[in-house]
C-alpha cells in the first residue's frame, strides 16, 4: 500500500466500518473524509484523530513507515517524541494516546523590559513533555522542531508576560518576511535579549510595543529595516505558562 488512500481504506475495512462511522468518530462530515480517501484531498488536521480511530499507527498511516498497529511516533530518531511515563515529566496538554514530545528547556532569559545578557552557552536545564494534541491545537510542528522554552524577566509587557512567565518559543519563526505584525517576539540586539510585541509599518519601520501602559517607563520603539536586520529575530512567543 504506497498510498494515503490505501492505507485508510485497508485499515477502516479492516474494522468493518464506514466511512460515515469514522467521520462521525473524529466529528468531521462524511464528505470530507471520503475526499480524503479518494485523494482529493492531501492533508487534514484529523488525521491523527483518524489513526486512533482506525487503531493504526499514525507514521504509518501518513507515510507508509513502521509497524500497521498503534506504535510510538518516536522511532524516528530526528523526533523529539518520547517513551516515557507520564509521571515522570511535567506535561502540558492532558492525556494523550500518543507518544510525548519532549520540548528542551534552556537556562534563558528574555527581558521584558530593557534587555537581558544571557551567557554563550546557556544551560539545558531537562524537558518538558508535550501531547501532540496540544501542539496540533495550537498550530505547532508536531514533532517539536524548532520550539524550546525559556523564560520571561522585567515588567514591561504588563499582564500578557508577567516576569517569570515560562515562554514556548518558536525558533524557525525568525525570518523578516514571514514577520507577523502584532505578535510577541524575542529579539537578540547586541547580546541581549529582549521580548515585545512587533508591528509592521506601512514606510517598512518596525515598532516595538510593550504592553504595559506605563509609556514613561517603557516607550515604544520605532526602528528601521537596517536596524531590524541587526536584530538576531530569535523566534516568535507561542505560548505561555504562568504557573504549571
Amino acid at each position: 500500500m504506497k498510498t494515503l488512500p490505501e492505507r485508510l481504506i485497508y485499515a477502516r475495512t479492516r474494522l468493518d466500518m464506514s466511512q460515515g462511522e469514522v467521520a462521525k468518530a473524529v466529528g468531521m462530515k462524511q464528505p470530507s473524509y471520503g475526499q480524503i480517501e479518494s485523494g482529493e484531498t492531501k492533508k487534514s488536521k484529523f488525521i491523527y484523530d483518524i489513526a486512533k480511530v482506525l487503531k493504526v499507527s499514525p507514521e504509518w498511516l501518513i507515510d507508509g513507515i513502521g509497524e500497521m498497529s498503534t506504535q510510538p511516533l518516536s522511532d524516528k530518531p530526528e523526533s523529539n517524541a518520547v517513551n516515557a511515563r507520564d509521571e515522570e515529566y511535567v506535561v502540558i496538554g492532558g492525556k494523550s494516546d500518543y507518544p510525548l514530545v519532549n520540548i528542551p528547556y534552556l537556562d534563558l532569559h528574555a527581558s521584558c523590559g530593557g534587555g537581558y545578557a544571557n551567557v554563550d552557552h546557556p544551560e539545558q536545564k531537562g524537558f518538558i513533555a508535550f501531547t501532540v494534541e496540544f501542539l496540533r491545537e495550537n498550530g505547532l510542528p508536531l514533532d517539536g522542531d524548532g520550539l524550546m522554552l525559556m523564560h520571561s524577566c522585567g515588567e514591561s509587557m504588563g499582564y500578557t508576560i508577567p516576569h517569570g512567565t515560562l515562554m514556548l518559543v518558536n525558533r524557525k519563526e525568525n525570518q523578516f518576511d514571514n514577520f507577523l505584525s502584532d505578535k510577541i517576539y524575542v529579539f537578540n540586539a547586541d547580546g541581549e535579549m529582549m521580548c515585545k510585541r512587533s508591528f509592521k509599518n506601512l514606510d517598512g519601520t518596525v515598532t516595538l510595543v510593550s504592553d504595559n501602559k506605563d509609556k514613561a517607563r517603557y516607550p515604544d520603539q520605532i526602528i528601521d529595516r537596517k536596524t531590524f536586520n541587526n536584530f538576531n529575530l530569535f523566534g516568535r512567543v507561542r505560548y505561555t505558562f504562568t504557573k504549571l
